[in-house]
C-alpha cells in the first residue's frame, strides 16, 4: 500500500500511531467520469490517491476552468470547502479509473487530538496545500506561456500522456491553439522535445 509508505515519509510514526491511522482510512473506487465531489456538496474527507487521476475545476459562463490535477501519491480534497465547512463550488472528477483511501473529518480530528505527531503532519499538509495554491496563482499572474508549459513538463511529465490537450490548455490558462504554438517553440529544445514526443 503506497499510503503506508507515504505516511512513513511524512513522519517517523510509532507502529501504534501508524496502525491506528491506517485503521481509520477506507477504500473507495471511482470510474473514469465519476465525481469525487460535486458542486454544492460538503467536503468532509481527505483522500490519498493510490492510483488514478482527478481534476478540480470550476465554471465561468459555461466554460470549464481547471485549477488542479491530482494524481498518485497525493492527497485530494476541496481544501477550501473542507476548512471552511462550506458547500463546494469546485467539483472534483476522476479522469481515469482511480483507487483512493479516504479518512473522514472526525477521524482525522481524533488523530490530531490524541497524537502530537499527527498534529504536526496535519500542519505540514495544510502548509503544503497553501503553498501549492499560492505558487499556482503566482505562476498564472507572472509566467509567460512558454514558462508555464515548461514548468508543467518538468513537474508533471506523465500528465502529458494522460490528460487531453484541451484540459492542459485550460490548466495553463491558454487556448488549445496557443498550447500547440508553444509546444512547437519548445520542441527546439531537445530535452523538452523528447518529453513532448513521448506524450504523442
Amino acid at each position: 500500500m503506497n499510503l503506508k509508505k507515504h505516511l512513513q515519509s511524512l513522519h517517523k510514526f510509532s507502529d501504534e500511531e501508524l496502525n491506528m491511522a491506517l485503521g481509520f482510512f477506507y477504500q473507495e473506487r471511482f470510474k473514469k467520469g465519476d465525481f469525487y465531489l460535486r458542486e454544492g456538496q460538503f467536503s468532509n474527507k481527505i483522500s490519498f490517491i493510490e492510483s488514478g487521476l482527478f481534476r478540480l475545476y470550476y465554471q465561468v459562463e459555461g466554460e470549464e476552468k481547471i485549477m488542479l490535477f491530482f494524481s498518485e501519491n497525493q492527497f485530494i480534497s476541496d481544501y477550501f470547502g473542507y476548512l471552511t465547512q462550506s458547500p463546494s463550488i469546485r467539483p472534483i472528477q476522476a479522469l481515469e479509473d482511480s483507487l483512493v483511501y479516504s479518512i473522514e473529518r472526525d477521524k482525522l480530528n481524533q488523530l490530531f487530538e490524541c497524537s502530537k505527531a499527527w498534529e504536526h503532519v496535519g500542519r505540514k499538509l495544510a502548509e503544503s496545500a497553501y503553498v501549492t495554491s499560492v505558487l499556482r496563482a503566482n505562476r498564472l499572474l507572472h509566467d509567460d506561456f512558454d514558462t508555464r508549459l515548461n514548468t508543467f513538463i518538468n513537474e508533471s511529465p506523465t500528465l502529458l500522456q494522460r490528460v487531453p490537450q484541451y484540459m492542459i490548455a485550460s490548466y495553463l490558462n491558454m487556448t488549445p491553439e496557443t498550447l500547440s504554438r508553444v509546444k512547437r517553440r519548445l520542441m527546439k529544445n531537445k530535452e523538452i522535445k523528447d518529453t513532448i514526443h513521448k506524450s504523442i
